[in-house]
């Protein structure tokens, strides 16, 4: 089942099927001042199947409607699809996943904003799944819930910030007053136009949020458009690259029949629907807990090619496609890319700007986004692999990789995010496509290389693609001989992609020449040394500090010691430039490299 080919019908039979994958069980909840002993709490789970040794797994806790709340665990199981949707094949394919749905015997969250002891005894009992399944990823637990399960939600959230890597909410509002401090959390709010309680209320905790300073992203969809239509309307929305989304069913859309209607139909109506969206889903389990934190860059600007500028601490994603299922994308820095097989979507480095990179770009392809390779160690591509489930990379890159530059003192960079070491010759394969990778470790110590078998594309980060030449690291016969190697495939190269952006397959041929005309004797000019560049505007008086867009922070970048400045050369020849070091042109001298 795929997304061209299922319907909502075989999402309904899914779900009946899923509901028989899960076990049942009781929670002791610890006692606590001013309640009475002996609570427990019965609840539902599911536990994926195959998992891998030394592997992490999300947790998805659905909260029923106050209609299901029975003293039989299984009723939030029957009672719709917010729970089992998690635990179909297709959901547990895509993305597999721990499912948690207790049930509560009572009405535990209600229109006055109260709710019940069961509220700090939901957040106990995740806790205690923690400790009984090693294989849950903390910063990954998900919240989602209908009607009262969205309130009870909300409340959750609020007492306990940061704890869910982000929420799902379905039909359901809280109170207004205190939604500003939701701020900084992943949310996702869907509800009906016409839902007399959620939508209106709804709005005015999404403004509160904004009066808080947050930013809300919102947008409308209609209920009646098939699951293509829908998910892409998600994925568009989604695209704005925000944390915090509002959308809703658009008039009577959710409605399958317009006559005899009642108040609560279009608020009951929303929650099958609601499940229905894989795009929904793909942007939850793109969200992480503790998600890179600009705000203290607030007071930065930086400037785009038109001369318009925004804040550093603004989410700014812009992609291009340049080959099939194949987008460049610019946040800040350097260029990512994402390359999309049958099965998945690969992200090649990261660049360092504010906001989720796998997010945005699980909204540029139905193909689960997951996965991301580094080129090689530097900051600005590196900088966001925290948001992912796992980064590829050299043994060299995992020990330098996710260093800030100085410009960036006071935002945290998460460097624990899950690595899986590769070297020459691993090949991902993303279903039908394939990309061979190669060891280049001249720019970077460690460098990577990926080559795409389909469209033939080498995706070589910063080591190809630079505008004003090649920069020699290693020796010249050294860094002539790794280039050789790619030459040899040169049939099945078409085009360069990299940090910089693109670039012609002949540079690596007129490389090489350059290369053997320095090895056979020649020497370039000496270099001569540049006078200081400025990475932005210097600031007079009380004006912002201003960056420019594509390369904000090159004070910070590959500093050469003075002392070497004599030693340096530039070769023009073969139409290319070559800067090297006079002292290191032949391999012999390549433990002499500092790589």
């Amino acid at each position: 089942m795929t997304e061209k080919n299922y319907t909502r019908e075989d999402i309904d039979k899914a779900c009946i099927q899923a509901a028989n994958r899960f076990n049942q069980f009781e929670f002791q909840v610890p006692d606590a001042p001013g309640e009475e002993k002996g609570r427990k709490m019965a609840y539902n789970l599911y536990v994926p199947e195959n998992m891998q040794a030394g592997e992490t797994y999300p947790l998805v806790l659905f909260i029923h409607d106050m209609g299901s709340c029975s003293e039989d665990v299984t009723r939030t199981l029957t009672q719709g699809k917010g729970a089992t949707v998690w635990a179909t094949s297709y959901w547990q394919n895509r993305q597999p996943c721990f499912v948690l749905a207790p049930c509560y015997p009572r009405q535990a969250a209600d229109d006055d904003f109260q709710v019940t002891w069961e509220a700090d005894a939901t957040v106990e009992l995740v806790k205690e799944i923690l400790r009984l399944q090693p294989s849950v990823d903390e910063k990954r637990i998900y919240g989602t819930g209908q009607s009262m399960g969205c309130m009870m939600l909300m409340e959750l959230m609020l007492r306990n910030p940061g704890f869910f890597g982000g929420c799902f909410l379905v039909a359901g509002q809280w109170n207004p007053q205190t939604c500003g401090a939701l701020k900084n959390e992943n949310i996702w709010a869907l509800v009906s136009e016409k839902d007399f309680k959620a939508f209106p209320i709804m709005g005015d905790c999404m403004k509160q949020i904004e009066v808080n300073g947050g930013r809300v992203t919102r947008g409308n969809l209609d209920a009646k458009a098939s699951l293509p239509e829908l998910n892409q309307k998600v994925r568009t929305i989604a695209g704005s690259g925000e944390h915090i989304f509002f959308t809703w069913f658009e008039g009577d859309s959710v409605l399958e029949e317009l006559e005899d209607i009642k108040p609560w139909f279009y608020h009951m109506a929303t929650w099958p629907q609601a499940y229905n969206l894989e795009a929904v889903g793909d942007w939850l389990f793109a969200q992480r807990r503790s998600p890179i934190d600009f705000s203290c860059k607030h007071h930065i600007l930086l400037e785009h090619e038109d001369g318009s500028r925004q804040p550093m601490d603004v989410p700014f994603f812009q992609s291009k496609k340049i080959a099939p299922g194949t987008w460049q994308i610019l946040s800040d820095g350097d260029y990512s890319y994402l390359v999309e097989g049958e099965n998945e979507a690969l992200v090649i480095d990261s660049g360092y700007g504010c906001g989720n990179l796998r997010a945005y770009c699980q909204s540029l392809t139905d193909r689960p986004v997951k996965r991301i390779a580094n080129t090689h160690d530097h900051f600005d591509h590196t900088a966001n692999n925290s948001y992912f489930d796992c980064a590829y990379m050299s043994a060299e890159t995992k020990k330098l990789a996710t260093i800030p530059f100085p410009s960036f003192e006071g935002i945290c960079f998460p460097r624990s995010y899950p690595v899986q070491v590769i070297d020459e010759g691993y090949v991902f394969d993303l279903g039908g496509r394939h990309l061979a990778t190669f060891k280049i470790p001249d720019h970077a110590v460690g460098s990577l290389a990926f080559l795409d078998d389909q469209e033939g594309i080498l995706f070589c980060g910063d080591e190809l693609c630079m505008p004003f030449g090649k920069p020699v690291n290693g020796s010249v016969e050294y860094v002539h001989d790794l280039l050789l190697k790619l030459w040899k495939r040169k049939d099945d190269i078409k085009v360069l992609y990299g940090g910089p952006g693109k670039g012609e397959t002949r540079i690596i041929g007129q490389l090489l020449e350059n290369m053997e005309y320095i090895v056979s004797g020649h020497e370039g000019e000496m270099m001569q040394p540049e006078p200081g560049k400025d990475a932005g505007k210097k600031p007079q008086g009380s004006e912002p500090i201003v960056y420019q867009r594509r390369l904000p922070h090159p004070p910070d970048r590959h500093q050469d010691d003075p002392a070497d400045a004599a030693y340096k050369r530039i070769m023009n020849y073969a139409g290319i430039c070559v800067i090297y070091d006079i002292r290191r042109v032949k391999e012999k001298n390549a433990d002499d490299i500092n790589m």
